[in-house]
């Protein structure tokens, strides 16, 4: 049988392998599961050959190769297990390791360290060297976030790339030359960068550490969590990894789809927002103007009496961070247990929605020719991974432009285009879709736009009906349409329940809004932590942290993912609980008993939710 011509046949270490031409040495060893070493090399960046950790024998080449620099051909042959490959491999960790500090026991990457295992697994028994080792400055601040050590730094270029080949804000250098040279920035000013986190993560070697991380714990002590990070709509995926019950980090885990890899500053370092260092108090009841301490069913059936009372003059908010099963239940306690119309989620401005705002997926960035950014930096910083994903696509010949008028945005994408898309925030929504609309009678191709919303589960929001003129599945209301929260305060509502979920995405209240709920015969805060709300509040229903729930959202794209419980805060009801149970003392009667179990309803009434969440994948709206 004929081997396609984009195919290539090699062998490694006397086993065949078949794969498409232009392919590394080194990724065809690790199709057949063959490990090479490396520093240097990293599947996200071009190969640079600096470490010479990798290098293999090839027959018909006098000298020895770099596998993650060499592209494999028809007919190779490759050995990576001869001694002369194990003398090269001893005689580089011997060198690495001349002048690297023996700090195992107190380094940060100690644990998950390359050099450390490498050194194991590759290196020679015992050193040979008994001088003074060299010396460089130590802790030295990059940043309010980062610390790097300099003896530890091995020289792989790993973080100047980053910043050259991935975020493009060539921050880090390499500085001096020879033995001398350091990793640094420009005149030792402060690094600015918004993806600094990466730095640690790529860095082979314990040289570069988090201030947050540093000697806090152990890789093997960490409890490890998938989730979805708290910071924004991107959905970005992350690990929680956590101590005795409590944060350490963030790490990132790899969503070709989503994130490529990456996280930024805003969502990696967030984890203190959510950290529970101390009790945020008990149920309580305003009592006398003072709020008491009562148990979890006082509260709920208070807040119940206090609801039916008000009825469909009631009005609730609830938070872009929280989980869809959540959000399912709110809009179900105000549309079918209060007949209550009035929900939202948004602040004080008023965006429509509609399901062809997902229609440019992430991944898809990089499938455009052309790609226009309504607003410029405000989309950046309403989800700043988008960044990366844009400069990745640019590297690969995708034009960007980012604008902040409609005309621009028509002037710079040419006739011939033949797929474009559109990034915007939520506010420009309607730019968007003008701009989309005109270039789509522009061009001879499609325009497709995505629209970066407020919160990890903005999306989710609007999916899931908290909106004052639709509901779930963006169902119409055929004029039963409540007020938007912008109107509440002049629109003869008696009692307000804010779920406050996340305290990136709070109420936010204007000073207008502040007077107003003084003026309110109920307000029902239900939050993680103690905020400004709880003052006016006349009771006051503690929830879960992000991380110590259990649930899916929904990302700017309409990816449904699923985040897990890595904290335990057993002694704090699940915020689901907390809604069912008020709804249940009015009589809604709700039988849920964990998050799957109410999903289970959300996926009969928003179908297309059905499909999504058992692959994590993207919703995918059909006709209304």
């Amino acid at each position: 049988m004929a081997v396609a011509t984009d195919q290539v046949t090699l062998q490694v270490d006397g086993v065949s392998v078949t794969v498409p031409k232009g392919t590394l040495i080194l990724d065809a060893a690790k199709k057949l599961g063959i490990d090479i070493p490396i520093f240097c090399s990293h599947p996200k960046m071009e190969p640079v050959a600096v470490c010479r950790m990798c290098l293999i024998e090839v027959e018909k080449m006098p000298k020895l190769q770099p596998a993650c620099a060499i592209p494999v051909a028809e007919g190779m042959v490759v050995r990576t297990l001869t001694d002369k490959v194990k003398q090269y491999q001893q005689g580089v960790l011997e060198f690495l390791l001349i002048n690297h500090p023996l700090d195992c026991p107190i380094c940060d990457k100690g644990g998950e360290c390359p050099l450390q295992d490498q050194t194991f697994q590759y290196g020679p028994g015992a050193s040979r060297y008994d001088f003074q080792k060299a010396h460089f400055d130590k802790a030295v601040p990059l940043s309010d976030k980062i610390v790097l050590d300099r003896e530890r730094c091995i020289l792989c270029w790993r973080c100047t790339r980053f910043t050259e080949e991935i975020s493009g804000e060539r921050e880090l250098a390499l500085i001096k030359r020879g033995v001398h040279t350091i990793i640094g920035t420009f005149n030792d000013e402060p690094a600015q960068s918004v993806y600094q986190g990466n730095w640690t993560e790529i860095c082979p070697v314990g040289a570069l550490t988090s201030r947050q991380y540093r000697f806090i714990s152990r890789p093997w002590d960490l409890d490890r969590t998938p989730s979805v990070c708290p910071g924004c709509a991107m959905g970005c995926n992350i690990q929680i990894d956590s101590r005795h019950n409590k944060i350490g980090r963030f790490q990132s885990r790899e969503n070709l789809e989503v994130d490529d890899g990456w996280l930024c500053d805003q969502g990696r370092y967030s984890f203190p927002y959510f950290q529970r260092d101390q009790e945020f108090g008990s149920p309580s009841i305003r009592r006398d103007g003072q709020l008491a301490a009562v148990s979890y069913p006082e509260a709920v059936a208070e807040a119940a009496a206090r609801l039916q009372r008000a009825g469909s003059s009631a009005a609730g908010w609830a938070s872009p961070g929280a989980t869809n099963e959540e959000l399912f239940l709110f809009q179900r306690l105000f549309r079918e247990t209060l007949k209550s119309p009035h929900l939202d989620h948004r602040q004080q401005g008023i965006h429509e929605t509609d399901p062809e705002d997902i229609g440019l997926p992430i991944a898809d960035i990089e499938r455009c020719d052309h790609v226009v950014v309504l607003g410029g930096q405000e989309v950046i910083d309403a989800a700043p991974v988008l960044h990366l994903r844009l400069h990745k696509s640019q590297r690969h010949g995708v034009a960007v432009h980012r604008v902040d008028e409609v005309k621009a945005g028509l002037a710079a994408v040419p006739a011939e285009a033949t797929v474009v898309g559109v990034l915007a925030t939520a506010a420009r929504r309607a730019d968007a879709i003008t701009l989309q609309n005109q270039l789509v009678s522009k061009v001879k191709g499609s325009v497709r736009r995505l629209i970066v919303v407020r919160g990890p589960n903005g999306r989710g929001a609007k999916d899931l009906g908290i909106l004052p003129h639709l509901g779930p599945g963006y169902a119409v209301l055929n004029g039963r349409a409540g007020r938007p929260r912008a109107e509440w305060p002049k629109a003869g509502i008696r009692a307000l329940y804010i779920y406050d979920a996340s305290p990136l995405q709070e109420f936010g209240a204007t000073e207008a809004e502040l007077d107003w709920l003084r003026s309110l015969d109920t307000v029902i805060v239900q939050r993680f932590k103690p905020s400004v709300l709880d003052e006016y509040a006349h009771v006051v229903l503690p929830g879960r942290a992000f991380p110590e729930k259990d649930g899916t959202m929904t990302s700017m794209e309409g990816r449904v993912q699923r985040i897990a419980t890595g904290i335990d805060a057993a002694h704090v009801w699940d915020d689901w609980r907390i809604l069912q149970a008020v709804a249940n003392a009015m009589g809604a009667g709700w039988p849920y008993r964990t998050s799957e179990s109410i999903f289970a309803d959300l996926a009969k009434a928003v179908p297309a939710y059905a499909a999504a969440a058992p692959a994590q994948g993207r919703v995918l709206w059909g006709e209304r």
